[in-house]
């Protein structure tokens, strides 16, 4: 039986920083000129762009426009060994998976990825460089990164409209039953934890797996523009994090269509 007393621990959010058009927002954590960032993307009336944002407090780094021809992104995945950030689409060509280089926003590969049939749009995709995991609907599907589909599965009554690679698991947000779920590499359901902001409103979600290694060196929550403040405080890395997280620490950040708001916290549990 999966864990069902999680909830999201909330250190700090910060707003859009493009207005969105509707649904359609992609969050991943990537690394660019080896600094870690949070990519963004959201759904506008004219060509989307990616943004760089900083973890810490969501100023912009940089950005990009969409690869040409690819205007309806709905999730975005880093892939921690090709260094590029994979996206599916949810309209336009929804049966191709394409990559680019963080570096020069260029096209650099594609896959063709077929829907399941019960996968409405795709809105959800996670990597962790050895497979994909997209979702849809009541779907989520498991490739190679290869190309090649290796299992499906439904989840009655959910709606998937992200999903990320987490350790050994990956995770996804369902904003019809408000929920953050993860998952096995089977697809069962390990863990299921409440949601953050607005009901309905979760688009997207992006585990940090670029610093998860690193957590021990990070503090609870940062001090201005990512400095570590004293020891005993909440800004210093050795300082335990309170409440404690479920499964050792970990940042997750969640983007919200209804709030505008993209949130950063961890799971705990109740």
């Amino acid at each position: 039986m999966p864990v069902t007393n999680l909830r999201f621990e909330v250190t700090w959010s910060y707003p859009y920083p493009i207005a969105t058009e509707g649904s359609g927002t992609a969050l991943t954590v990537c690394l660019r000129q080896n600094d870690p960032y949070l990519a963004f993307l959201t759904q506008t009336s004219y060509d989307d762009e990616i943004l760089y944002l900083h973890t810490f407090d969501g100023t912009e780094a940089y950005r990009h426009a969409s690869p040409l021809g690819y205007e309806t992104i709905s999730d975005m995945a880093y892939d921690p060994f090709r260094q590029v950030i994979w996206c599916c689409q949810a309209t336009n060509e929804p049966e191709i998976i394409l990559a680019f280089d963080p570096e020069t926003g260029l096209l650099t590969d594609t896959r063709v990825a077929t829907p399941s049939p019960t996968m409405t749009s795709p809105h959800g995709l996670a990597c962790n460089g050895f497979f994909f995991v997209r979702g849809g609907g009541n779907t989520a599907e498991l490739w190679g990164t290869n190309g090649l589909l290796l299992g499906t599965r439904e989840y009655q009554g959910r709606g998937i409209t992200g999903i990320s690679a987490s350790p050994w698991s990956y995770c996804f947000c369902d904003k019809y039953m408000d929920e953050i779920v993860v998952i096995g590499p089977l697809g069962n359901e390990i863990a299921i934890g409440s949601g953050i902001g607005a009901a309905g409103g979760m688009e997207a979600i992006a585990f940090d797996y670029v610093n998860y290694i690193h957590m021990d060196d990070i503090p609870q929550i940062w001090g201005p523009n990512g400095t570590v403040g004293d020891p005993g405080t909440i800004y210093h890395p050795d300082t335990p994090w309170s409440p404690t997280p479920w499964a050792g620490r970990h940042r997750i950040y969640i983007a919200n269509e209804i709030d505008q708001t993209i949130y950063a916290g961890y799971l705990t549990q109740n």
